[in-house]
C-alpha cells in the first residue's frame, strides 16, 4: 500500500519536472537571441551567452546541494525555486534591453578584444544569475523530494532526468516550430513562466502529502535487487565520489563538444533555418530522454555501478569513432528511409527529410549520452549518506565540464583540428576514461582489471579512417571540383568549381557566391547603385563581404573611404579565390575589413556613413532576422549622415516575406525609392530627388565613370532606367500588414508569416 501512494505521489512530480524541462529551453532560445541583439551573432559572444547560462545552472546546483540534505521540505523548496524562475524569467526582456546603453559605454571604456569579450560574459551571467541558479536549484531539490517516496537513488534520477530532458525536447520543438513565430520571444517567456508557475503550484500542493508519505515509508533498507554484476569496490559505496564526479565532468565536456561538431556537421545537410536548427537540439535532447527512461529499467539490479559507467563512456567513444565511417553514407539512408516510409498525411518532406538526418547521425549516441548521468547518479550515492549534496555536486561537474566543452567544441576543437580530428579527439578521451574508471571499479577484480590494458590496445590500434569532409562534400556536391575548404569558427566553408566551369563560394551547403558573369554584374549594381545616387558619397559601410563583388564594386570609387563588416573570418579567406571579380578588395587601401557581427557593429560604432548597403543575405536564413527588423533600420537610419543612403536588397521570390520587409523597410524610411523592379530600397532622412541632371553631376566627378562601367552604369540615364516608385506609390503595392520586429523575427520562423506559405529553395 505504501508502494503504491509513493508511486501515485512520485507522477506528479515527474509531471512538475516534465514542464520545468520544456520552460528552461523556451527561455534559453529566447535568452539566447535577445542577448546576441546586444553582443552580436560571433561565435565568441554566442559562447559567452550559453557558458554564462550553464554557469548559473551549475552555481544552483552546487547551493542546492548544501541544503537539500538539511530541509524537511524538498518538494516545497523545488516549488519556490519554480515560482522563482517564473518572476525573474517575465523580468528577464526588460533587464536585457537595460544592459545595451551599459555594453555601449563598456566598449567605448575597455575597447575590444580580452576585456570585451570578458564583459559579455560578466555581463550575461549577471542578467541570467537570478533566473538560472533557481533552475540548477530544481534537480536537488527534486531528488530529495522524490527520495521521500521511492528511495531507489538512480531509478529516482533516470526517471527524473528522461522526464526534464523530454520536456526540454517538447520545450525546443515548441519554440521553434510554434512559440516564437507566433506569439513572438516576449510571449515565449510568459508561456514558459506559466508552465513554472503550474509546476510550482503542482510541487506545493503535493509537498504535505510527500512528506506525510515520507513518514509512513518503511525506514528498512529496501532489497537491492539481484546479485552484483560484478564486485563493488571496498566499501558499499564502490569508487570513491571524486572519480565518479570527476567522469561526470568529463562527460559533459565531451557530449557538448560532440553536439558542437555534429551540429556543424549536420548543417551541411540541411537548409541553414531555424527549423533545422530546432530539429537537431530536439533529436539531441529527445536522445538523452531516451537513454535515460532505458536506463530506468535496470536501475533497481544490485550492480558495479562504477563499471558500467566507466564502460559507457568506452561505449560513447567507440560510437563516435563508428560515425565517421557512417556519416558518408546518411545521405543515401535518408533518401531510403523517406521514400520506404512516408508519413499519411504529412506532406512537409523538408522537416521529415531533416529529421530522418538528425535521428541517424544524432540518436545512436545522444542515447549513451543519456545513460551516463542516472548511472552516474548510482554509483555516486551507492551505500551514501547525504545524497542531495551529492547529486547537486554531480550535476554541477557534469554542467561545468558541459560549459568547458561547448566552449572548447567551437572556439578550438573545430577550428584546430577539424570534425574529424576533433571528434577522434573526444573519443579517446571517453575511452581513456573509461576504462580508467573501469580499473578503479575492478579493484577486487585483478584478473579482470588487468584485461583492460589489453583492450586499450585494441581500441587505439592505428587505423586510417576515411576523410570525413572531403567525403561528405564530394556526396553533397556531387560533379563539383574542392578548390578548397575550411571548417572554421562561424561556418564550414568551401569553394568549389562547377561543372559548368564557374566557380561558387559556399557557407554549409548555401551558395554565397558565383564568378558567373551575371550574377557578378548584379551584385556589382548593389555596390554601384547607392554610390551614384549620393552625389559625394566618401564614408561607405558594407554589411556583408561573401565574394566581394558588391563591396569591390565600392572600393572602385577611390576617394571613398570603405569599411567592410563580415562575420566569418573564412569567408574572408574564401573570399581571395574570387580576386578576379572583386577587385582584389581585401588588398585596397581605402578599405578597412573588420570581422564582426554587423548589426553588433553599428551598434557600437559611432562612425557616420554617407551610404550603408549590404550583401545579398537570404532572409530565411538563421539569425538573418536581425538585419531586416525595425529595430535594425532603426540603428542603420541612426548610423547615417543627414543626406545618407541606405540600400537594401529584396527578394520578390519570397512571397510571404517580401510585403513584411517591404513595409518595414518603409515605416523607418518613408522617403524611400525604389529600384531594379521592387529589388532595391533605398532609404533615407528626407526626399530624395534623382534627376538626370544630378545623376549627370555625379558622373562627372573624377574616376565615377570609369568605376560604374564594369556594372553596366554608362551613362545617367542607364541609372535612372533602373527607378521604379517612390515609397508611397510602393506602400500602397504592398499594402498594410505585419511588419518584422526583434521580438517576432518572422523572416526566420516563416511558418508562422500570415499568408500564402513560403518554401525557400535550399540551395539559396
Amino acid at each position: 500500500m505504501r508502494t503504491v501512494v509513493s508511486i501515485l505521489l512520485f507522477t506528479p512530480l515527474l509531471g512538475c519536472f516534465f514542464l520545468s524541462g520544456a520552460s528552461a529551453l523556451i527561455y534559453e532560445v529566447v535568452w539566447v537571441r535577445q542577448l546576441s541583439l546586444v553582443f552580436g551573432v560571433t561565435l565568441h559572444a554566442i559562447s559567452a551567452v550559453l557558458a554564462s547560462f550553464m554557469a548559473g545552472l551549475a552555481l544552483g546546483s552546487i547551493l542546492a546541494g548544501m541544503f537539500a540534505d538539511r530541509i524537511r521540505w524538498p518538494a516545497a523548496f523545488y516549488a519556490l525555486c519554480e515560482l522563482g524562475i517564473a518572476l525573474a524569467g517575465v523580468l528577464s526582456p526588460l533587464a536585457i534591453k537595460q544592459l545595451t546603453p551599459y555594453y555601449v559605454w563598456l566598449n567605448e571604456t575597455a575597447g575590444d578584444g580580452a576585456p570585451i569579450g570578458a564583459a559579455r560574459f560578466a555581463a550575461a551571467f549577471v542578467i541570467m544569475l537570478i533566473p538560472t541558479t533557481p533552475m540548477g536549484a530544481t534537480l536537488p531539490f527534486m531528488v530529495k523530494a522524490s527520495l521521500q517516496l521511492l528511495s531507489k537513488v538512480g531509478y529516482n534520477v533516470s526517471l527524473l532526468y528522461a522526464l526534464n530532458t523530454g520536456g526540454a525536447a517538447l520545450g525546443t520543438l515548441l519554440a521553434g516550430f510554434y512559440l516564437i513565430g507566433g506569439l513572438g520571444f516576449q510571449g515565449s517567456v510568459y508561456v514558459a513562466a506559466g508552465l513554472n508557475v503550474i509546476a510550482g503550484l503542482l510541487a506545493l500542493a503535493v509537498a504535505p502529502l510527500t512528506q506525510w508519505a515520507g513518514r509512513l515509508r518503511d525506514r528498512a533498507a529496501e532489497p537491492d535487487g539481484v546479485q552484483a554484476l560484478l564486485p563493488v569496490q571496498g566499501t558499499p559505496g564502490g569508487v570513491a565520489p571524486f572519480w565518479i564526479l570527476l567522469t561526470a565532468g568529463i562527460s559533459g565536456f565531451c557530449a557538448l563538444a560532440y553536439e558542437v561538431i555534429w551540429f556543424r556537421v549536420l548543417d551541411l545537410f540541411l537548409n541553414g533555418t531555424a527549423y533545422a536548427f530546432s530539429i537537431m537540439l530536439v533529436t539531441f535532447l529527445g536522445g538523452l530522454a531516451i537513454g535515460s527512461a532505458l536506463i530506468s529499467l535496470v536501475m533497481p539490479q544490485r550492480w558495479n555501478w562504477a563499471f558500467v559507467l566507466g564502460f559507457l563512456e568506452v561505449l560513447i567513444g567507440l560510437e563516435a569513432v563508428f560515425s565517421l565511417y557512417a556519416i558518408g553514407e546518411v545521405p543515401a539512408w535518408r533518401d531510403a528511409l523517406t521514400t520506404a516510409f512516408p508519413l499519411p498525411g504529412f506532406s512537409d518532406r523538408p522537416v521529415l527529410s531533416m529529421t530522418i538526418v538528425a535521428a541517424l547521425v544524432l540518436l545512436p549516441l545522444t542515447i549513451l549520452l543519456g545513460m551516463t548521468f542516472p548511472v552516474a547518479a548510482q554509483a555516486v550515492a551507492q551505500g551514501r549518506q547525504r545524497v542531495g549534496a551529492l547529486v547537486g555536486g554531480l550535476n554541477a561537474s557534469n554542467t561545468v565540464g558541459a560549459i568547458l566543452g561547448s566552449l572548447a567544441g567551437g572556439l578550438w576543437i573545430v577550428p584546430l583540428w577539424g570534425g574529424q580530428q576533433g571528434l577522434t579527439v573526444l573519443a579517446a578521451i571517453n575511452i581513456v576514461t573509461g576504462l580508467a574508471l573501469c580499473w578503479l571499479a575492478l579493484y577486487r577484480v585483478p584478473r579482470l582489471r588487468w584485461a583492460l590494458p589489453v583492450a586499450g590496445l585494441a581500441l587505439f590500434y592505428p587505423t586510417e579512417a576515411p576523410k570525413m569532409m572531403d567525403g561528405l562534400l564530394k556526396n553533397l556536391f556531387k560533379g563539383h571540383e574542392v578548390v578548397w575548404y575550411e571548417e572554421g569558427l562561424e561556418n564550414t566553408v568551401s569553394v568549389q568549381r562547377h561543372p559548368q566551369g564557374y566557380q561558387i563560394m559556399y557557407l554549409n551547403s548555401r551558395d554565397q557566391a558565383f564568378d558567373a558573369p551575371g550574377m557578378v554584374k548584379y551584385h556589382q549594381l548593389l555596390g554601384q547603385l547607392p554610390m551614384l545616387l549620393h552625389p559625394n558619397p566618401k564614408e561607405v559601410l558594407v554589411i556583408g563581404l561573401g565574394g566581394g563583388a558588391t563591396p569591390g564594386a565600392v572600393s572602385r570609387y577611390t576617394d571613398a573611404s570603405i569599411d567592410i563588416v563580415e562575420l566569418s573570418p573564412s569567408v574572408v579567406r574564401a573570399a581571395e579565390f574570387f580576386g578576379h571579380i572583386n577587385n582584389r578588395v581585401h588588398h585596397q587601401p581605402n578599405v578597412n575589413l573588420v570581422v564582426d557581427d554587423g548589426r553588433n557593429y553599428l551598434l557600437l560604432s559611432k562612425k557616420k556613413y554617407d551610404v550603408i548597403t549590404a550583401d545579398i543575405i537570404q532572409a530565411h536564413h538563421a539569425g538573418s532576422g536581425n538585419l531586416y527588423s525595425r529595430e535594425y533600420y532603426e540603428l542603420a537610419k541612426s548610423a547615417l549622415k543627414d543626406d545618407g543612403l541606405m540600400m537594401q536588397w529584396v527578394n520578390p521570390g519570397q512571397t510571404t516575406l517580401y510585403p513584411m520587409i517591404v513595409r518595414t523597410f518603409l515605416s523607418v524610411f518613408p522617403e524611400a525609392t525604389v529600384w531594379s523592379f521592387g529589388t532595391i530600397l533605398v532609404g533615407s532622412k528626407h526626399k530624395q530627388h534623382h534627376t538626370l541632371d544630378s545623376l549627370a553631376a555625379r558622373f562627372d566627378h573624377p574616376g565615377v565613370r570609369e568605376a560604374a562601367e564594369p556594372a553596366g552604369f554608362t551613362s545617367p540615364e542607364s541609372v535612372l532606367g533602373l527607378y521604379s516608385a517612390d515609397g508611397e506609390a510602393f506602400r500602397q503595392s504592398v499594402g498594410a500588414g505585419s511588419i518584422l520586429t526583434d521580438d517576432r523575427p518572422l523572416t526566420e520562423y516563416f511558418r508562422s508569416a500570415p499568408g500564402q506559405e513560403f518554401k525557400p529553395n535550399p540551395s539559396q
